[in-house]
């Protein structure tokens, strides 16, 4: 009876993380760490998971969760490598599966594909691209022909489209995109040079209908807003909006954009015109959002929107409202100890 009562609990936990929770997992540099978290989809409730912080690698930078839920990846800035973990069905807890995948020097960066097939890593200092098909069965890592591809110097993050033509590398050094076609993993540069956008570029992103890419100008304190060729990828730039102060992070959701500035403490919010790409600043618009919010990700309901906090270590859950865009601070902030880097939720 004992056994049955224990299988039972088990079978409701993982019907718990498949219906009504989310798993999030969060890079924590300082402490060579990678921290998992489960979510509650309706209230935005932190529980962090049994053995959670896990060991990585030196100064993990960026984390992308597999769309199969069942492998997490983890670029290790300060040792030029790749961790592997698997993701435990039933907790959500990582193991390592070593050895690691070695990239060029200080991958920064990571993204994936939608179909998770592809992982694409930007080294800063090699100024390359690599490109990595990814094991459906197992999760490992092999380098696809070609691969690292070169780039213009100091790579700082990357964006792909969601059909997986396209990628765009972000250069500060030259406040440019750079624009390349992905067939099978392989890159090739879209022909033209790299579009200007402002200064001190240090995010990007793609929106869903692929029709637009934005970058947040930390110098300017703009954003720009650039339209797709949808056959050919190349890029094309609409013009640029102020934001709050250095902003840190872009992200799309439907017809909003929200902007992390990193010095104001705030989100800008945006809606779209989905012809022009012009950006309006919603009513109340920017939304307090802790302290130095690097980093912004959406659950996977689109209810909250989660930002890292570099002063104050911690996580902060925004709600959101799906008619007006508008964001609402909530009561859940768990601390990570040290200041996060990136975080990446399951889907």
């Amino acid at each position: 009876m004992f056994l049955v009562v224990i299988a039972m609990g088990l079978a409701a936990l993982a019907g718990c993380g498949s219906t009504s929770t989310h798993t999030a997992y969060v890079t924590l540099p300082n402490s060579n760490a990678v921290a998992a978290y489960r979510i509650d989809n309706r209230s935005a409730k932190f529980t962090a998971i049994v053995g959670s912080p896990y060991p990585a690698g030196s100064s993990p930078s960026s984390v992308v969760v597999h769309p199969s839920k069942r492998f997490v990846y983890v670029s290790n800035e300060s040792e030029n490598d790749i961790s592997l973990f698997t993701i435990d069905s039933t907790l959500g807890s990582l193991k390592e599966v070593l050895p690691r995948t070695a990239t060029g020097l200080t991958p920064v960066f990571l993204v994936m594909d939608s179909g998770g097939n592809f992982l694409f890593a930007a080294n800063q200092v090699s100024a390359s691209i690599s490109v990595y098909s990814i094991d459906s069965k197992k999760g490992a890592l092999t380098a696809v022909a070609g691969s690292p591809f070169p780039t213009f110097p100091n790579p700082v993050a990357l964006a792909i489209a969601p059909s997986g033509k396209f990628l765009y590398v972000l250069d500060p050094n030259l406040a440019a995109v750079f624009a390349f076609t992905i067939k099978s993993g392989v890159l090739q540069a879209v022909a033209g040079p790299p579009i200007q956008v402002g200064n001190g570029p240090l995010a990007i992103t793609v929106d869903p209908a692929e029709t637009f890419v934005y970058v947040a100008n930390s110098i300017d304190s703009t954003v720009s807003v650039l339209s797709i060729n949808s056959s050919t990828g190349a890029l094309t730039l609409l013009g640029s909006f102020p934001t709050g102060t250095t902003p840190s992070s872009v992200t799309v959701l439907g017809p909003y954009l929200y902007v992390a500035n990193l010095g104001s403490s705030n989100i800008s919010a945006f809606s779209v015109a989905p012809t022009t790409g012009v950006l309006t600043q919603i009513t109340s618009s920017p939304f307090a959002a802790g302290t130095a919010p690097l980093f912004e990700v959406l659950d996977p309901n689109h209810l909250f929107l989660y930002t890292g906090s570099q002063s104050s270590k911690l996580i902060t859950a925004m709600s959101i409202n799906t008619t007006t865009g508008a964001l609402t601070t909530t009561t859940e902030s768990p601390s990570t100890g040290v200041s996060p880097s990136s975080m990446s939720v399951s889907k």
